[in-house]
């Protein structure tokens, strides 16, 4: 992937940390893994400590946002209520519901992460340069080769009062780290059977990243005959929503409804298996755009009316094929290249702002959702709301372009029968939604993220 001479690409890969307050993070820089892990006992060794307790401070912080945030999501799935207040704290909200002053007097999970990052990602620089500098001659990976690329693996120490990266030796024990983080998933018996091509990760070309939500994974990608596809990610410890959106998706195409879907065209099977999946193949969407960024009062108002009537035609034609959509908010409608409308992610959850926890993937919170799109359709400036901030944001690299990273939050949901239905409940915040086909071309992006995300220069 060809970068400008100025631009790195940065991507999040993995970010994960233990009870110990030891940290891992994961980045992929213009093509290249840097695998690097913190630990606190370390950084501790050093005579020169305002850096070990800064970053003691930092981590802290991230843990105590993140348990206020699930004390919050457990108290509203409790109650099933909510004051407007703490509910439209939640920065994947699309729409604030309200003008709340004191809504930044505690740091969100979501900026703790990347201050985090950006903390740690400073000392490298020079190391980025070296390795993956801006300029390299661009790479065309297969989808397989883009997982398994190189990687250096580093640990942080302080020395001479600074952040000091120090290079390990790769060993088994580090590439089996990295292995895990490629996606796979066995498919139940019900998937396995539906009469779609597995193409072989090797057999397809990747022509962009999705930076947003992360990790990042490939998004456009091309088979050796020259068919476009979007590659859509399983989630290993999220079986569930995976299967609930293959069965819709499979069901809107059986039953050939007229509504504008990404179709489901194949599967991507991992290795040679065709029960192992590492992730779907969709209809690529030209010139993506999410909806919420077309609330605007410079859109014409004619075409906020008629994506208006289309968005209540698609719901109500779900509707009356006993299809729930899930997740109803204004970032699951996609505009393309054309001003056409889609519908996407049929992974099931809530945002919490646009549907309130107890009618999550029931009937009546896709039309609580569906109303409050209207309503910003018809009326922009009466819904406050930031672009930048929403989950679905999504950042495509179009290969050789560059982009940035934002944030994610932990997702450790478990599928408990692996022969389900697919359409089972699953109650999660955005984070945990992969709604990969939505991708914005750099064009459209408007920013870098609701956070600035560290970039080596």
């Amino acid at each position: 992937m060809a970068q400008s001479s100025e631009d790195h690409t940065t991507h999040i890969l993995d970010f994960k940390y233990d009870e110990d307050e030891s940290c891992a993070l994961t980045v992929l820089v213009n093509d290249v893994r840097f695998h690097i892990t913190v630990d606190p006992k370390t950084l501790q060794k050093s005579s020169e400590k305002p850096l070990y307790y800064e970053y003691l401070d930092k981590i802290r912080g991230l843990r105590d946002a993140e348990e206020r945030e699930e004390e919050i999501a457990e108290e509203q799935q409790i109650t099933g209520t909510g004051d407007k207040k703490t509910r439209s704290a939640d920065k994947d909200s699309a729409v604030d519901m309200t003008a709340d002053d004191e809504s930044d007097e505690d740091q969100d999970s979501g900026s703790a992460a990347v201050e985090l990052r950006n903390w740690i990602l400073s000392a490298f620089g020079d190391i980025t340069a070296e390795w993956a500098p801006p300029d390299r001659d661009p790479i065309q990976s297969s989808l397989y080769e883009w997982y398994h690329g190189p990687t250096y693996f580093y640990n942080l120490r302080i020395k001479g009062g600074q952040l000091t990266p120090e290079l390990l030796e790769t060993t088994d024990e580090l590439n089996a780290r990295i292995e895990k983080l490629v996606p796979r998933l066995k498919m139940p018996k019900y998937i396995q059977s539906i009469d779609l091509p597995w193409i072989n990760a090797n057999d397809l070309t990747v022509q962009s990243e999705v930076s947003l939500p992360e990790p990042a994974h490939p998004g456009k990608v091309v088979d050796k005959e020259g068919n476009v596809y979007f590659f859509k990610p399983v989630v290993s410890d999220e079986p569930g929503p995976v299967k609930r959106e293959i069965s819709i998706l499979q069901k809107i195409a059986e039953k050939e409804l007229d509504i504008k879907v990404p179709y489901l065209l194949g599967f991507v099977s991992f290795k040679n298996s065709t029960t192992e999946a590492m992730g779907f193949l969709l209809s690529n969407i030209d010139g993506p755009r999410p909806l919420t960024k077309m609330l605007k009062k410079s859109v014409p108002r004619a075409k906020r009316a008629d994506w208006a009537s289309r968005s209540e035609k698609y719901v109500k034609t779900l509707h009356e094929n006993d299809i729930i959509w899930g997740d109803a908010k204004a970032d699951n409608f996609i505009v393309d290249a054309e001003d056409e409308l889609w519908i996407i992610d049929f992974g099931g959850s809530y945002t919490v702002g646009w549907v309130d926890p107890e009618l999550s993937e029931t009937m009546e919170g896709d039309d609580m959702g569906l109303d409050k799109v209207v309503k910003a359709l018809e009326d922009p400036e009466g819904a406050t709301y930031d672009p930048e901030e929403t989950a679905s944001g999504l950042f495509v690299t179009e290969r050789p372009s560059g982009g940035v990273v934002g944030k994610r939050k932990r997702g450790n949901e478990k599928d408990e029968d692996e022969e389900a239905d697919g359409v089972e409940s699953k109650k999660r915040k955005e984070d945990g939604v992969d709604g990969a086909e939505r991708e914005e071309t750099k064009e459209h992006e408007g920013g870098n993220g609701s956070d600035d995300e560290y970039t080596p220069e």
